[in-house]
């Protein structure tokens, strides 16, 4: 999808607001207007039908909100058709969001400030930073794979429509549970979820009308304006759902919930049956799984502090109990075969069933309870790193110039790998070392960038073995993420999801530069890029951190690389030294075949560091010393033995 706007300056469409507003309606239909007072309370109703060959109908509206402006009221609209209550409401028009970046709730250690009062309190941002999410809020949209059909940009943020067809009589009823998944697929590429306000969720709601001031504050009045409109095409609800990977609900699909039963399957159970979702703070978020109902958890037909049969064995008599103690719930078996003799909270029973790691259950539970997990001190620590990572690495070329000069032309793909993980990133439990864990695939990397699936496979692994990307083993990540992101590499498409963190390149750089200079050295390009060279370069411990898979040397590449490694050694015996032109122009034979030049090349760069390795050798620029040692005349790349450079 591609947003026709520049991000930065926005500039005013030539839309009125009679063309925007028809968008939302039909010739001759009525629009429900809202004139609400900025500076205090009070609001005034007003309908209108958009027709202006009438002076009785929308001109004479216009004259009523400019009049309603003089007196501080900002102007609404019902987006919705039908009237101004829910009931009221018969038609469908538009999903929407609404972005606020002015002010967000203040968070002191992890936690929403309140005042003395038991009140929010804000903290206000400057036009500067309002400019700098808005910019940032454009480019997510701009990803979006559905392109918005009107944007209107208010004071602090903007009002995002996605006009819908009319082709379903259940539109009304799956409108709310739509525009919340909507608000909250949105809500996960923003620094703070509060800047989509989720409370715009409801059939009736009113938003701004273009061409008329924001009046908030006085003496600083805003226009409120159209910066994209194109109502060329509608997308139905199932268009909008299928973008953000939600099913909408029909009668023939809603889930049921199922009876207790006196055993329980974790991996059948279905989670978040109650159909609604818990917001826990992080530092609240152990207290609160441990005061779980377990007897409701585990499907039990028994109460607390009653003797039933333990689930985890087999019990021919009651030996199980559930107890509750200051908040929290525990099951302790009796018997002694029992794993849980000595008593187990629910992330205990979650570890030992699904057999994982205390944080994989931890994180399996936030999936299991549906849970909106606020981390923000961690997430703001995240997205500071890689922010800070991306300035630093615009920086490289005069510090550290050998990993500027490996990395020049990947810029783009490095960058985009950063903002990848920026995006994804939503509480520390998702997290390896503490840094957080995301996913992509190199299929969908390439299509990104419009580069060759290839290109971006040498990069990632040439930014891996210079510590700019650390590759997770699957046996590190969550099970339910390793599913989740297999079947969204399926249903795109892809193959070969892999997982990857950022460590703080305040800390690696330095390293990143020595081991580009040694990777310089043995003759380094993207081409040659290979697990063989990086295990020539730096041996096979490193290697085996960014190939998980095992990638076997083919006959006939073995082949190749012993007949070009044997001609090296062949030239610098008669000639004292070797150049690759050498190669190229001589023609060689591996295995009774003709070896090809591409061949040629991508097998040198491979054996390369290996070569100079085994015999000594160096890899440098000609020069008056070393053509004088030679008795030549070139200015060509040179492979000698290192004694003739201590000659």
């Amino acid at each position: 999808m591609n947003l026709k706007l520049d991000f930065t300056n926005r500039e005013q469409l030539n839309i009125t607001d009679i063309e925007f507003l028809s968008a939302f309606r039909g010739p001759n239909e009525k629009t429900y207007f809202r004139m609400i007072q900025e500076q205090g309370y009070g609001a005034k109703k007003l309908d209108s039908t958009l027709r202006l060959d009438d002076e009785l109908e929308y001109p004479l509206t216009r004259k009523h909100f400019e009049k309603a402006q003089r007196e501080g009221y900002g102007i609404y609209f019902v987006v919705n058709s039908g009237g101004t209550t829910k009931k009221s409401i018969k038609r469908v028009n538009a999903h929407f969001l609404d972005m606020d970046f002015g002010k967000v709730p203040k968070i002191v250690n992890g936690e929403i400030l309140l005042d003395s009062n038991g009140k929010v309190v804000y903290e206000y941002r400057s036009h500067h930073e309002v400019n700098k999410y808005k910019t940032n809020a454009l480019k997510n949209l701009n990803r979006f794979e559905l392109c918005p059909n009107i944007i209107v940009e208010t004071k602090n943020g903007f009002h995002v429509y996605w006009l819908v067809k009319n082709d379903s009589d259940n539109s009304l009823k799956t409108f709310t549970a739509l525009q919340e998944k909507l608000i909250k697929y949105f809500a996960r590429f923003e620094e703070r979820e509060e800047h989509i306000d989720a409370n715009v969720k409801d059939l009736s709601r009113v938003l701004r009308v273009i061409n008329y001031n924001h009046l908030k504050d006085l003496e600083n009045p805003f226009k409120i304006k159209c910066i994209h409109f194109d109502n060329s095409k509608k997308y139905t609800q199932d268009d909008i759902a299928n973008a953000i990977g939600y099913k909408v609900a029909t009668p023939s699909n809603k889930k049921t919930i199922n009876k207790k039963t006196k055993t329980h399957n974790l991996k059948t159970y279905k989670p978040n049956q109650h159909g609604t979702s818990s917001t826990i703070s992080y530092e609240n978020l152990i207290p609160f799984l441990k005061s779980q109902n377990l007897v409701d958890f585990l499907g039990l037909d028994s109460e607390l502090n009653v003797n039933f049969n333990c689930v985890f064995h087999k019990d021919s008599k009651p030996s199980a109990v559930i107890t509750y103690r200051n908040g929290a719930y525990r099951y302790f078996c009796n018997s002694t075969n029992c794993q849980f003799k000595n008593g187990a909270d629910i992330i205990d029973i979650v570890e030992y069933k699904e057999n994982l790691t205390t944080s994989q259950a931890i994180s399996h539970l936030i999936e299991y309870f549906d849970i909106k997990n606020i981390d923000s001190s961690w997430i703001s620590k995240q997205t500071k790193k890689i922010d800070t990572n991306i300035y630093l690495i615009t920086q490289i070329e005069k510090d550290f110039p050998k990993l500027n000069r490996i990395i020049r032309f990947g810029f783009q793909t490095l960058i985009t790998i950063l903002e990848i993980s920026k995006e994804n990133t939503y509480n520390r439990y998702f997290s390896v070392d503490d840094d957080n864990l995301f996913f992509f695939s190199n299929g969908f990397l390439a299509k990104k960038l419009k580069k060759s699936t290839g290109n971006v496979n040498k990069y990632v692994n040439l930014f891996c073995t210079l510590g700019l990307l650390n590759k997770i083993p699957y046996s590190k990540v969550n099970v339910n993420l390793q599913k989740k992101a297999k079947e969204m590499a399926k249903s795109n498409g892809y193959i070969g999801i892999s997982f990857y963190t950022v460590p703080d390149y305040n800390r690696i750089l330095k390293i990143a530069n020595e081991r580009a200079e040694k990777m310089l050295r043995y003759g380094f390009s993207i081409n040659g890029m290979s697990k063989k060279f990086v295990v020539n370069c730096f041996g096979e411990a490193l290697v085996n951190q960014i190939y998980h898979t095992n990638i076997k040397e083919s006959r006939k590449s073995e082949k190749i690389s012993r007949t070009i490694e044997d001609f090296i050694l062949q030239q610098i015996k008669s000639c004292g030294y070797f150049t690759k032109s050498m190669l190229i122009n001589r023609q060689l034979q591996a295995g009774g075949n003709y070896i090809r030049r591409g061949e040629k090349e991508y097998e040198l760069k491979r054996i390369l560091p290996d070569v100079m390795q085994k015999y000594n050798l160096s890899y440098i620029k000609a020069n008056k010393k070393v053509n004088k040692a030679l008795g030549i005349d070139t200015k060509k790349y040179l492979l000698v033995k290192e004694d003739i450079l201590d000659a």
